[in-house]
């Protein structure tokens, strides 16, 4: 069955787009209107506006705006349809057609098998925590302060000796074999003993709240180790581990940074003191997984681990990992001795507070930390101390924080800051570095500096795609009345993504040959020159259907329906256009809009293959293929300076 834009647009005014946001991200009335801090983009005044008259929502910084439904699409990172979903299920909206959009099984059967034995698992132990037998682990909880609130968040159980768990497990239908995978029972001769006995239960879930597994805390002091985790599965992989995601990632968005500490009571103490955006990696080293993972909802990178010399040397060691791929991180100095949760336990909420504020680049917090012992009479102590600082900061590419590290060193070593600077360029020389210098062209993390549009030139650019002058990118500013535009234009606007303006002119195309073939020939001519194969495809099928007579226009849905059978996501791309560019593509195109849709398009291709031999520089030492791979850049900048001088002129 198709799916109909009529029931899209059922869902998006039957929900209360200021109460959906609201679950997500705080909000504060304003006149008729609601604002708040963006959650898509480095905000720290509320630029994001939500109008429950119009149903939408715009930030006038960084450009997101849409309905409900996109909202919740941007937010979650998911498809167009599957937030639809979210909200339908809601509301107890059926989308006649939705089925044939749901997502595959994430898990195989083993996989979902395992998931459940721990969510069973978890409930039994938790059940346990408030029996006869478990008075002592409970008043291990009081000491430790963790209230009720706090247990019953986070699943905190425990396991008293020789608990039925296999009797249990067996009695509601799984199997033994499963059983044994999930590394919660092991046999001892005749009996079926769980491996957590005696132990405070803490459940660990992955990104989507599923309990992979388990870390039992002992409550008597002369029992070891202190803590155990589940085994190795199929679902529980210590390299893996990120203890409180699911909860902290939306915190973590809205902040657009994640504070990581070293273990799961560090978590629990922090949330009681109303600090929601942290993960515990349980004593595991960071990996390229973590990244992944973490980079979804926050730029930023925040350490508070240990203060003594193993959480020093952690803090350390897993900055330079993250330095080396170009993640900002800093360090929270921690200089009490104490670890975070025994800090919440002393009451020092506002020392906490402040630590967490006024964080430091790893290279300050290893020169602070190595020179509080450091004889500057003992040069092979000097040597040893700048190299330790430096095999940080080596991997750091911001020329200011390296000028001011540098000096800061000579203050403390006495030695000259030349003699540093050049301490420091032999230490880079085993590294890939970030800065490209060819003649007068730099590239400095693949930022081209000659030139940087505002948001009004792009707006502007964006704007001459209608026929109609003056009509609005994405949503129009009048849609609001709470909007102070003299506040926004001194704010400091990000450089515009080219890839949003890629995206943007596409949709623009494929949503004029949706409405009318006026321009098929002349996009026939260009449709090459397309890269995305998604888009290409979608507009081939709809000129196919133009020469076949299958298809007149003015009847978009129509063609997201038939569209289907060339690929399902063709159809739901058709959807999200209609609803994330609502009110942008109102206005037909002209050979010139059309123009410049392209002009975007080649801008996002050069920008990308200027960023591809960026690589190509920092990844060779042979000085002639790097000398090509400039000239190449600066032929490129050439092609992307005449689309902008031609812009200018008109």
């Amino acid at each position: 069955m198709a799916i109909s834009q009529q029931q899209i647009d059922s869902v998006i005014k039957k929900a209360n787009i200021v109460e959906v946001i609201g679950k997500y991200i705080d909000l504060q009335k304003k006149g008729r209107n609601y604002v708040s801090i963006c959650p898509f983009h480095d905000d720290s005044d509320p630029s994001m506006n939500i109008s429950p008259d119009k149903n939408i929502f715009k930030c006038f910084v960084c450009g997101t705006g849409g309905n409900v439904i996109t909202f919740v699409q941007e937010f979650n990172n998911i498809t167009f349809f599957k937030a639809l979903s979210l909200i339908a299920n809601d509301l107890k909206i059926k989308i006649d057609g939705l089925k044939d959009f749901e997502d595959k099984p994430k898990y195989n059967s083993k996989e979902s098998i395992l998931f459940e034995i721990n969510k069973v698992a978890t409930n039994f132990f938790n059940g346990l925590l408030i029996s006869s037998l478990s008075i002592k682990a409970r008043n291990y909880l009081a000491e430790r302060k963790i209230s009720e609130s706090e247990i019953e968040k986070f699943k905190i159980g425990f396991c008293p000796k020789k608990a039925k768990l296999y009797d249990y497990l067996i009695k509601l239908g799984f199997s033994k074999d499963n059983i044994f995978e999930s590394g919660l029972v092991y046999k001892n001769g005749v009996e079926y003993n769980c491996a957590f006995e005696n132990r405070l239960i803490f459940p660990i879930t992955d990104e989507e709240s599923n309990i992979i597994g388990f870390s039992g805390r002992v409550i008597d002091s002369n029992e070891s180790p202190k803590y155990k985790n589940s085994i190795e599965n199929i679902i529980f992989k210590k390299s893996q581990l990120a203890y409180n995601f699911d909860s902290a990632k939306k915190e973590a968005r809205i902040k657009n940074e994640i504070i990581i500490l070293e273990g799961f009571m560090d978590v629990i103490s922090l949330e009681s003191i109303d600090i929601k955006n942290t993960v515990a990696i349980m004593g595991t080293n960071m990996s390229e997984y973590h990244i992944k993972l973490f980079s979804r909802v926050a730029k930023k990178y925040k350490l508070f681990l240990d203060g003594d010399k193993a959480g020093v040397n952690a803090a350390l060691k897993i900055s330079q990992f993250l330095l080396e791929k170009n993640i900002d991180v800093t360090i929270i100095e921690n200089e009490t001795g104490k670890d975070p949760d025994e800090l919440v336990k002393a009451g020092e909420k506002n020392l906490i507070n402040q630590m967490i504020e006024n964080t430091i680049h790893p290279a300050n917090f290893a020169s602070k930390y190595f020179s509080k012992d450091l004889d500057i009479k003992n040069s092979i102590k000097v040597s040893e101390f700048i190299d330790k600082v430096f095999s940080i900061l080596k991997y750091e590419s911001n020329e200011g924080i390296i000028g001011s590290i540098i000096m800061n060193l000579s203050e403390i070593t006495k030695l000259e800051i030349q003699t540093i600077k050049n301490i420091f360029e032999k230490s880079k020389k085993d590294i890939k570095t970030n800065i490209i210098k060819s003649e007068n062209t730099i590239i400095e993390n693949n930022f081209i500096p000659d030139f940087d549009p505002n948001q009004e030139y792009i707006n502007r650019m964006m704007n001459s795609f209608s026929e109609e002058d003056g009509s609005q990118f994405d949503l129009p500013e009048n849609a609001f009345e709470t909007i102070q535009k003299n506040k926004i234009e001194k704010k400091i606007i990000q450089q515009v993504s080219n890839k949003n303006s890629k995206h943007f002119a596409e949709a623009a195309i494929v949503w004029n040959i949706l409405d009318n073939d006026s321009l098929i020939e002349e996009l026939s001519k260009r449709i090459n020159n397309i890269e995305s194969l998604g888009v290409k495809r979608t507009l081939n099928f709809i000129i196919d259907q133009y020469k076949e007579n299958k298809y007149v226009g003015h009847n978009w849905e129509q063609i997201a329906n038939d569209i289907k059978q060339l690929d399902i996501k063709y159809c739901e791309y058709i959807f999200e256009i209609k609803n994330r560019h609502f009110a942008s593509l109102q206005k037909a195109l002209s050979k010139k809009g059309l123009d410049d849709c392209f002009d975007a398009i080649e801008l996002y291709r050069i920008r990308d293959e200027i960023e591809s031999f960026s690589k190509k520089i920092n990844s060779t030492d042979d000085k002639e293929l790097k000398n090509h791979f400039a000239e190449q850049i600066e032929e490129l900048l050439k092609d992307r300076n005449k689309i902008y001088d031609k812009r200018r002129k008109q």
